[in-house]
């Protein structure tokens, strides 16, 4: 077995680099490693959608430069499940940014700031008092799961995945772009109404390459097979020929594994955190991440100054408790909304709703990619929908303790 590291991160994706970067960040002279099975750049299967609010949280820890060679997209495209049309301004500008360059782009971050990326396959870990060890190799006086949405350590914590009924599938390729992307590009999201909560999308590169990354996703629960997905695709958008279609799990927000105390986190798809209103990841990973990194490195400074035998580190409740302080509210409020929001009408309600008032729409942009809140002024609507009887049968919460 190596030197036992100050922090050991499983997964270089978003949240693990983040994570990497954020421990740095916090402790200049912490020892952090960070370990991967593939080599960077590497495909990840994502929409590619690059929201100012992950952003944001990069710059944070440093990271600039992430968007270059793609423009920004100005223009949001819904459709909801109704048929309503919104086409608006988003207040900040959007990047689609493909995850292969991405995810290099920040790993490389991680490593000019003085992380140690490391090739390696994790499959099983031990904790000790001390430290965490995985497969005997590596070790960490904290370890921050970060391997994804079937994050391999998270099933040797003995952490189930998802119940399907709290999972997403999605199936995403590359596609030319839309003809009226080349005059006004557009994150497009169509709705639909007879599969609910479904929808497509059409994300262009802006980059040059006429490329746009489409895709399909719906809860596993109402899936049939794969073969499901690709149909759904092509009839929603239709003429859109896609290739490098792959498919992938989204484990929503609305479940979610109690982070335990001790030395290990989850963060990003392995803590469950996708937004179930969008199924946006990234900036949820990034923050997490973050979080994640600095209660690992505070732990491991406040071990390596002790004076006396340190008592028993605990950076799990520590982190815990930020990312309830940080994030509580809002995944409260997403949860809330992903049960109302079972029903079509509602989302048309608050479609209504953003289409009246921009500012209603810049609340409902954060809320799914951000850490947002219910805006005061969507609240109405929704609720009188409620009230007109369209919303009998809302389906029971079967989440875990937040």
């Amino acid at each position: 077995m190596s030197e036992v590291a100050d922090v050991l991160v499983v997964g270089a994706g978003p949240a693990g680099a983040s994570a990497a970067l954020a421990a740095r960040q916090t402790d200049p002279a912490a020892d952090v490693r960070l370990l991967d099975l593939a080599d960077f750049p590497r495909d990840k299967v994502c929409g590619d959608g690059i929201a100012p609010h992950a952003l944001a949280e990069l710059r944070r820890l440093g990271v600039t430069g992430l968007a270059e060679g793609y423009g920004p997209i100005h223009t949001l495209d819904l459709r909801s499940p109704g048929g309503l049309q919104l086409k608006a301004r988003a207040p900040e500008p959007m990047y689609v940014i493909p995850r292969a360059v991405f995810d290099a782009r920040v790993v490389a971050a991680a490593q000019a700031a003085g992380v140690t990326l490391v090739r390696h396959r994790a499959r099983t870990l031990e904790q000790h008092r001390t430290h965490v060890r995985v497969d005997n190799e590596h070790a960490g006086k904290t370890l921050v799961i970060a391997d994804g949405a079937n994050s391999t350590l998270r099933r040797a914590l003995n952490i189930p995945r998802n119940p399907d009924q709290h999972m997403a599938v999605a199936i995403r390729g590359y596609a030319p772009e839309h003809p009226a992307d080349h005059l006004d590009p557009a994150q497009s999201i169509v709705m639909q109404d007879d599969a609910w909560p479904a929808y497509a999308w059409s994300f262009p590169l802006v980059d040059g390459s006429g490329t746009a990354n489409i895709g399909y996703g719906r809860l596993r629960s109402a899936l049939r097979s794969r073969r499901q997905l690709e149909e759904e695709l092509t009839r929603l958008l239709p003429g859109r020929p896609a290739e490098r279609l792959r498919a992938h799990h989204l484990p929503l927000a609305t479940w979610r594994p109690r982070q335990p105390d001790g030395r290990v986190l989850l963060a990003g798809d392995a803590a469950s955190l996708i937004n179930p209103l969008t199924g946006e990841g990234i900036f949820y990973a990034v923050r997490s991440g973050r979080l994640a990194g600095q209660e690992a490195a505070r732990a491991a400074a406040r071990e390596r100054t002790a004076t006396t035998e340190p008592t028993r580190a605990n950076p799990g409740r520590a982190y815990r408790e930020a990312l309830r302080a940080e994030l509580g509210r809002h995944l409260r409020h997403t949860s809330w909304l992903a049960r109302l929001s079972a029903h079509p009408g509602a989302v048309d309600a608050a479609v209504a709703a953003a289409q009246a008032r921009p500012e209603t729409l810049h609340r409902l942009i954060d809320l799914g990619l951000g850490d947002g809140v219910i805006p005061a002024r969507l609240a109405p609507p929704v609720l009188l929908h409620f009230a007109r009887g369209r919303l009998l049968r809302l389906p029971a919460s079967t989440g875990r303790a937040r």
